[in-house]
């Protein structure tokens, strides 16, 4: 087959019939037709037009996987097909289950980087009950809905919380409860255990030290988690209590990260009750 290319938009067109005049792609007039060849060749014929303007263009061959797979899409080999996609999806829905969720969180999990050690940190003075902490990322409000039960016994409460991201989760609550309400060490610690179960957390091992930050009673729960079955956490939970005040600073990063508990120490050194 013999084909006319376009000058305007290089369409090759066949050259099937000495009518041939426009671009089959683009409508406009294609050079060396063979009315205009016939000028110059007065005695040529149609046959010899096309060997002496017409190009030839090889088709591509197909690839051996083209030319696999067309081959295993003819019907005698329907039911091969069917089995072996099905066994494919089998396989990786088993190796999801197995190994998928591990990677995904592994991803979204990063591990905090060393330059948070070297960087300056910025420091806030924040809440009705005033806390001051350095951090070396920003902390922005993130004030999350109470369930009725602990809206009833809350006169005030606050959160703030780093944004996603950075290996490291740093949220800081405040609260000031009901004169009528116990507020006590142990109550936080409860509160605190109620929480992680209800964020899909299992396998819980933590250990409690108790500690005062700027002269006041607190405690030091540390420990790591099993999260959402996929990932495992460490988290050092700093709680301060007096009387209906009660601050707590929660730090979460990857369980493998050697970074993280330095950085979350820092943290925690630099916080001061005003």
């Amino acid at each position: 087959m013999k084909y006319l290319l376009c000058g305007s938009c290089s369409h090759a067109n066949p050259l099937k019939s000495e009518y041939l005049t426009f671009c089959d792609q683009c409508g406009k007039k294609l050079p060396n037709t063979f009315s205009d060849w016939r000028k110059l060749h007065p005695m040529g014929s149609f046959p010899e037009y096309q060997q002496t303007v017409g190009i030839s263009i090889k088709e591509k061959k197909p690839g051996r996987t083209v030319s696999w797979v067309k081959r295993q899409l003819q019907p005698a080999n329907k039911g091969k097909v069917i089995i072996f996609f099905t066994l494919v999806v089998a396989l990786l829905a088993t190796a999801g289950t197995l190994f998928g969720k591990r990677a995904v969180f592994t991803l979204l999990y990063a591990k905090v980087p060393k330059s948070y050690l070297y960087s300056s940190w910025q420091t806030a003075t924040i809440g009705r009950q005033a806390l001051e902490i350095s951090t070396p990322v920003k902390l922005w409000i993130h004030d999350q809905p109470m369930d009725r039960e602990t809206a009833q016994v809350t006169e005030y409460a606050k959160s703030y919380r780093n944004e996603e991201g950075g290996g490291i989760r740093i949220t800081v609550n405040m609260y000031s409860y009901f004169e009528n309400v116990a507020n006590t060490l142990d109550n936080a610690k409860e509160d605190s255990r109620h929480t992680m179960e209800q964020e899909d957390l299992s396998d819980i091992h933590a250990q409690t030290v108790p500690v005062l930050v700027s002269g006041i009673q607190g405690q030091l729960e540390e420990g790591n988690y099993l999260y959402q079955g996929g990932i495992r956490l460490a988290f050092q939970h700093l709680v301060v209590v007096k009387g209906a005040n009660r601050w707590e600073i929660r730090i979460h990063y990857r369980d493998d990260d050697p970074i993280g508990p330095q950085v979350a120490q820092r943290v925690l050194k630099s916080v001061k009750i005003k």
